[in-house]
């Protein structure tokens, strides 16, 4: 690994890859199908299996299993990553620290990460498992002691406002939302920010 003065932490979810467009839908027809409800009882805006379900009424604990299984499933369809992201990552390798850092089912975020291609890119993946206690904010700052890195010197890319993103202000790194920040603009910004010659 080779040393750096700053870093950049992505999401994968609608940041690196396309979740809502590409993965939701699938992962919804699955709960479907595994559940015996329609589409339309599932809330389509849900990121947890909780939160898909908590429009479909009352299920029988059998239901709940095979919602779950069925939702964190790591067979996925055809993924690749979104537009601009494999060459801004590459323009973005060796001139700063590139990490990722997802939430969720880990043998299905892995799945994720293995289809789309983009692992080698980063110096480090960090996993949060669904169910494990904290947020990201423990992961960020996990990574600002292991590199010792400043905040100021730590950017996060990600969609989530809840998440990422609100953990990343907290802590007084630099945030970058993406869509509103177009990702083949990361490395005019990073550099304008002073994180990258």
């Amino acid at each position: 690994m080779t040393a750096h003065s700053s870093g950049v932490v992505f999401d994968l979810d609608d940041t690196l890859i396309d979740t809502a467009g590409v993965l939701l839908p699938d992962a919804l027809r699955r709960v479907a199908a595994a559940t015996g409800l329609a589409l339309s009882d599932l809330d389509a805006s849900g990121k947890r299996i909780d939160e898909v379900l908590r429009t479909a009424g009352p299920l029988t604990d059998e239901q709940r299993a095979a919602a779950a299984a069925a939702w964190y499933s790591p067979s996925l369809p055809d993924l690749a990553p979104l537009p601009g992201a494999r060459a801004m990552l590459g323009a973005l390798e060796g001139r700063t620290l590139l990490f990722l850092l997802t939430r969720g089912d880990p043998a299905r975020q892995q799945a994720k990460i293995d289809r789309c291609g983009l692992a080698p890119f980063f110096d480090e993946t960090i996993i949060r498992p669904i169910e494990q206690p904290g947020s990201k904010a423990d992961d960020l700052r996990g990574i600002l002691s292991r590199y010792a890195l400043a905040p100021e010197r730590l950017a996060v890319v990600g969609d989530d406002p809840r998440d990422e993103l609100k953990h990343a202000a907290a802590l007084g790194c630099p945030v970058f939302p993406v869509p509103q920040t177009p990702l083949a603009d990361l490395p005019r910004l990073l550099a304008a920010a002073g994180l990258i010659a």
